[in-house]
């Protein structure tokens, strides 16, 4: 099946990888309940079974369409929800049923960037507030703080001039730029990306995947990439993991999902990418 999807890095395992493994996550399941007041109360399986795992270094990219179940795999494994049953290791330690307290100690690094930036942030925050924040509730001190955020916004490509700027005068792409430098703060080894590139114009997009492969290297880190938008992720991911009605239907090297799709659910996110590809084409050509 042919795809005018971008490259994508290549996947060739190099034998058994099992030992490198920084997240492994086993029949993770997740159940909600609707309903209440005059209706019938009826329990629903966002996720079920979800089995996977991610090299330390690795990309790994959980696509799927809205209501899948992807970013509730996301919220469990980021244990801002506990899961109803499974494992999420850590290099080995299970965090899927810790109190808050015994979590703490992992907090640091697991760390999670969602789509609206500015959702997340205090409105009333200059950028150095935004990036020291996670700083300050480590009790790190005042000037280590100062200098960790002026390096985090290089890193992220932000100037350090703008530091005491409120969060409100930078654009959607600088805030997205905040949001991971505040990320990076604590020095986190996994970093989740919820649909962080979504909302984003095509431009700023692509400026962003780059930004993020050139931190991957820089600060030895490991993704796991939420996404509804399989064109996007074929940038970035080293792997691929495709959802569809709470369950993991199809897992494989990113070429390999590309060119030769299994699953329906996989066939379909693969149709909706291209065509939203041929039409850009189109689209940037009439304007040249």
């Amino acid at each position: 099946m042919g795809s005018n999807l971008p490259n994508s890095p290549t996947y060739s395992p190099a034998g058994d990888l099992s030992d490198r493994s920084l997240l492994r996550v086993s029949g993770l399941c997740k159940r909600y309940v609707r309903g209440g007041l005059w209706r019938k109360r009826v329990p629903v399986a966002a996720v079920t079974a979800a089995t996977f795992q991610i090299q330390s270094g690795q990309t790994f990219a959980l696509v799927g369409e809205s209501g899948s179940g992807k970013s509730t795999v996301a919220r469990c494994v980021a244990r801002i929800e506990k899961p109803d049953a499974g494992q999420i290791l850590i290099e080995g330690a299970d965090i899927a049923q810790l109190s808050s307290r015994e979590l703490l100690s992992f907090r640091s690094g697991i760390q999670i960037v969602f789509q609206d930036a500015v959702t997340s942030m205090n409105p009333r925050f200059s950028a150095l507030e935004v990036i020291e924040e996670p700083l300050l509730i480590h009790r790190e001190a005042k000037s280590d703080r100062r200098e960790r955020a002026r390096a985090l916004m290089i890193d992220v490509g932000l100037s350090p001039d703008w530091m005491l700027r409120s969060i409100l005068n930078f654009s959607g792409g600088q805030r997205q730029r905040l949001a991971l430098a505040r990320a990076l703060a604590l020095r986190p080894r996994l970093l989740i990306l919820d649909e962080a590139l979504t909302g984003l114009d095509v431009s700023t997009q692509a400026q962003i995947a780059n930004l993020l492969l050139d931190l991957q290297a820089s600060h030895r880190l490991t993704y796991l990439v939420i996404s509804h938008d399989l064109a996007l992720v074929a940038r970035l991911a080293d792997v691929i993991g495709v959802m569809d009605e709470g369950r993991i239907v199809e897992v494989g090297p990113t070429q390999q999902v590309i060119s030769g799709p299994n699953h329906p659910a996989t066939k379909k996110l693969l149709a909706s990418a291209n065509s939203a590809a041929t039409k850009l084409t189109r689209i940037t050509g009439a304007s040249t």
